[in-house]
């Protein structure tokens, strides 16, 4: 499935005040290279979930970060995920609906379990207390 990525709203007027310089006569070996930047910046990402794992498509990469190398899928800064994976890397997305989203990385990595808000790996999570906890109150 595939999922787009938010509008970042500071990125877009970063860019309508570079162009508003390049007209007003800002030299363009100045206002040119940083409104490149800003447009490869604000160029939409795309999540995909496929068999082999999660694909992240940015302007010019392309990232495949496979289901069981993921153990944390947690909410970052202003509406963003922060999915770690590997031994030490992390990415940082924004999915346009983050529900929809977490409930399909869920689908598709069984070694992942909800707590709370975020996604952590089922043999981490591990409940202190007395009684025992039903699915439902994680």
């Amino acid at each position: 499935m595939t999922h787009g990525s938010r509008v970042d709203w500071c990125v877009l007027a970063a860019i309508a005040v570079a162009i508003a310089a390049l007209l007003l006569g800002v030299s363009y070996w100045l206002d040119g290279p940083v409104l490149l930047v800003l447009m490869l910046w604000a160029y939409p990402q795309s999540y995909e979930t496929t068999g082999r794992g999660l694909s992240i498509r940015e302007a010019l990469t392309r990232r495949l970060v496979p289901y069981a190398a993921i153990t944390l899928v947690a909410p970052g800064p202003r509406g963003s995920l922060r999915i770690r994976h590997g031994a030490a890397s992390e990415v940082r997305i924004a999915p346009a609906d983050c529900k929809a989203f977490l409930a399909d990385l869920e689908a598709r990595a069984p070694h992942l379990t909800r707590y709370r808000k975020e996604l952590v790996l089922r043999d981490r999570l591990i409940t202190f207390g007395c009684g025992e906890r039903s699915q439902a109150e994680l």
